[in-house]
């Protein structure tokens, strides 16, 4: 349940975290129609039609959730690091603001039923689409909301977009550039060096909360997020060794979700089946077809794309019957409907645990065992 006081800041029921503040200006982002929209993305697709391991979480309070977990490393990592001293032992406020705030947006561009969408609408990147619509979230709040961010040019706004994609060049592109002391805080929300982010943080603590079944109990990866430190040159974030078994269990963790939860047989083959219905029936909203509608073409065709809305267009195709809570997957081949063979071929292709840990991509600090 979300509350709001009499100054208009919010007050987040998180199954996570517990009560979540979010500050007056915040709350403005979390108000707009862009951001409301991820109540109606779910956070694992189709997942939620499995009886067995049935959940309900969507973006929106994932992206919370992102937000409070960026909050507290960036807590940890002034509390952790010694050369901080000599800026009052703090980061700098709009760095801090921007990364934040990267956490809130990072996933603004998502599609119907999340990761499933990007098997529908092809070469569909959520973190690109959802670029447009940081601008367009800062131009409809109260301009007097985040001076920090919108002065010199909207360095604040530009430093957003370049951290939600993990990606520095793109702050240069923009026309911007960041200290070298500093550029250790593109290794929080998303992390292309080594892939060991808050937004992992996040979604695996969120995951675990509701598939207990598959997660293990004592799966707790807090320590390596609570007692990181920014390196000494300020371009990376350095672990402790002795959390290096954590960091490892940490990708086991997202492997295991993969192979007996994100990449279930019956999801992979929703998600063909939905992009099969899309392909044969081209819908459209505001007389935009689905596959090509993004925040840049077309925001006001994009704020209607949720998962609700899906499925309402595509319910009267025969196949629609399996995007639903009572259909069972032995009845396709008996169904009137011809289906292509290649639809119930399905490839669970899953990075191994150890091509995530290259360790020349990690910085450590303290003594190893």
């Amino acid at each position: 349940m979300d509350q709001r006081s009499p100054s208009e800041a919010m007050v987040i029921d998180d199954p996570v975290y517990g009560k979540i503040y979010l500050p007056q200006d915040v709350a403005a982002i979390v108000a707009t129609p862009h951001f409301e929209r991820l109540k109606k993305i779910k956070q694992l697709g189709f997942l939620y039609l499995d009886d067995v391991k049935e959940h309900t979480h969507n973006r929106y309070y994932h992206c919370i959730g992102t937000y409070h977990a960026a909050g507290l490393m960036l807590d940890a990592l002034e509390k952790n690091t010694s050369w901080l001293s000599d800026n009052n032992n703090t980061i700098p406020p709009l760095f801090r603001q921007a990364v934040q705030i990267a956490g809130l947006v990072h996933d603004i561009g998502h599609g119907p039923f999340s990761h499933s969408w990007e098997a529908v609408a092809d070469h569909y990147e959520h973190e690109k689409v959802g670029l447009p619509c940081v601008d367009e979230i800062f131009a409809c709040i109260d301009e007097k909301l985040f001076p920090e961010l919108r002065a010199n040019n909207n360095y604040g706004i530009c430093l957003i977009k370049a951290l939600i994609t993990g990606k520095m060049k793109k702050l240069h592109k923009l026309g911007f550039k960041l200290s070298s002391k500093f550029m250790f805080i593109f290794g929080i929300i998303c992390n292309k060096r080594n892939k060991l982010d808050v937004d992992k943080w996040d979604y695996l603590k969120r995951d675990k909360f509701y598939l207990k079944h598959l997660c293990n109990p004592t799966m707790d990866f807090d320590d390596i997020f609570l007692k990181a430190k920014v390196s000494d040159c300020g371009e990376y974030i350095e672990y402790r060794y002795n959390d290096f078994g954590k960091i490892h269990s940490l990708f086991a963790a997202r492997w295991n979700n993969h192979r007996y939860c994100y990449q279930l047989p019956r999801n992979l083959m929703r998600d063909k089946i939905l992009k099969l219905i899309v392909d044969e029936i081209k819908p459209k909203i505001n007389g935009h077809l689905l596959k090509d509608i993004d925040a840049k073409n077309s925001m006001t065709a994009f704020l209607e794309l949720t998962d609700e809305n899906i499925l309402s267009l595509v319910e009267q195709h025969p196949l629609s019957i399996f995007l639903k809570y009572d259909a069972k997957f032995e009845e396709v081949k008996e169904s009137s409907w011809q289906v292509e063979n290649w639809l119930f071929q399905t490839t669970i292709d899953i990075p191994s645990v150890t091509s995530y840990i290259q360790y020349d991509s990690f910085d450590f600090y303290g003594d190893a065992e």
